[in-house]
């Protein structure tokens, strides 16, 4: 299964509710499809009582590329786990999420 999502302005955007059970994520690619500018990208899992932990922080992904992260992406996304969040300070991203 996956998930895709298009990722653009400043505010937090939630990329996966604590409750959508997505587990054993395998990978999560992040293209930066900005017309002209690199995307700087925070990555995060947050849970009920707002307490954050970064996957990726403040990482500028050039104009064009993309950035692919398979290692230490499990975490509880149960209803009494963690939500996934991205950021961006500049550009927009495209999101894939992977799991087995």
């Amino acid at each position: 299964m996956s998930s895709y999502k298009n990722v653009t302005g400043t505010s937090a955007v939630e990329l996966l509710s604590r409750g959508s059970n997505y587990n054993n994520i395998t990978s999560i690619l992040l293209s930066s499809v900005h017309a002209s500018t690199a995307a700087t990208v925070d990555l995060f899992i947050q849970d009920a009582s707002l307490n954050t932990y970064y996957f990726i922080k403040g990482t500028s992904i050039p104009l064009g590329t993309s950035l692919v992260l398979t290692d230490n992406l499990q975490f509880n996304n149960t209803s009494s786990g963690y939500a996934l969040f991205i950021t961006l300070s500049a550009g927009s991203v495209d999101v894939h999420i992977k799991q087995d």
